[in-house]
C-alpha cells in the first residue's frame, strides 16, 4: 500500500490508490459551490469538489427529471522519470447515483428518487417534503413490492435520514434520532456541517439527499415566484 502524501498543498487524504482511503471518513462541512459539492478538509483552495452534480441546483425545476450525481475520487500518480517534480494529483468522476424525479401522472410513491447505478451503496432511496411537527423531509430505504393488481411499487423499509427545522438552522437526524448534521444556508451560500465520522456508503448517501432537498427547495421557490408574477400580471391585466 502507497504512504499518503505529506505534501502540505494537497488534501489530507489523497492517497496513492483511491480504494486505500478509509471507509470511516471524519467530520467535514460541505459546501455546494456551482455544479460541485466542496469539502473544507481539503486545505488546497484549487482542489477539485468531492461530488459533482450534472447541473446546477439553481437552475433546477419542478419539470426536471434526472439529475447525475458523480463522486470524485482522487489519487497520487507519481512522476517515475522526475522525481524532482511533485506528484501528479489524478482525479476520476464515478458516477454513483441517479436523483430521480418521476412525473406526478405516475403517482409514485415517493416524489424524489435517489438510485445507485452499481450494488454497492446503501441501496435505493426515497424522499417525502412534508412539515410534519418539526419534521421538514424524511429519506428511506425503499423496495419493490407488488399490490393486490399485480403492480410494483417502492415502499418504505429503513428511515435513512429525518431533517428538522432548529431555529436557523436544520438538523439531520439518523433512523435512530442521533444527530449527523446541522444544515446553513446564508445569503445564498449553502453548507452541510457533518458531526461525526461516516463510512463512505453514508456519506455519499448524505450528500446526495442534501442535493435533491436543495433541488426541491429551489423548484418551489421558483413555482411560488412565478405563481406570484402570474397572478400580479393577471390583476394588472382586469384593471
Amino acid at each position: 500500500m502507497a504512504e499518503p502524501s505529506t505534501n502540505p498543498d494537497l488534501p489530507p487524504d489523497y492517497t496513492a490508490d483511491a480504494s486505500t482511503v478509509p471507509e470511516n471518513l471524519p467530520p467535514d462541512t460541505l459546501r455546494l459551490a456551482g455544479r460541485f459539492v466542496h469539502s473544507a478538509n481539503t486545505r488546497n483552495a484549487d482542489a477539485p469538489g468531492i461530488f459533482e452534480i450534472n447541473h446546477q441546483i439553481d437552475f433546477l425545476r419542478e419539470t426536471d427529471r434526472l439529475v447525475e450525481f458523480s463522486r470524485i475520487d482522487c489519487s497520487i500518480k507519481k512522476r517515475l522519470n522526475e522525481s524532482s517534480l511533485p506528484p501528479e494529483v489524478v482525479t476520476n468522476s464515478r458516477h454513483i447515483f441517479n436523483l430521480e424525479r418521476p412525473p406526478a401522472i405516475l403517482q409514485e410513491t415517493f416524489p424524489y428518487y435517489i438510485k445507485p447505478t452499481s450494488r454497492s451503496g446503501l441501496g435505493r432511496i426515497g424522499l417525502k417534503f412534508v412539515k410534519i411537527g418539526k419534521s421538514e423531509c424524511k429519506a428511506w430505504l425503499v423496495g419493490r413490492r407488488k399490490a393486490s393488481d399485480r403492480t410494483e411499487y417502492y415502499e418504505a423499509r429503513e428511515l435513512l435520514f429525518d431533517v428538522r427545522r432548529n431555529n436557523e438552522v436544520f438538523d439531520w437526524l439518523d433512523g435512530n434520532g442521533s444527530r449527523l448534521a446541522v444544515e446553513e444556508s446564508r445569503s445564498g451560500m449553502y453548507s452541510l456541517n457533518i458531526l461525526v465520522s461516516l463510512d463512505r456508503a453514508m456519506r455519499d448517501a448524505l450528500a446526495a439527499v442534501w442535493c435533491v432537498r436543495l433541488w426541491y427547495l429551489r423548484a418551489v421557490l421558483f413555482h411560488k415566484k412565478r405563481t406570484w408574477k402570474d397572478s400580479k400580471h393577471l390583476s394588472l391585466a382586469a384593471i
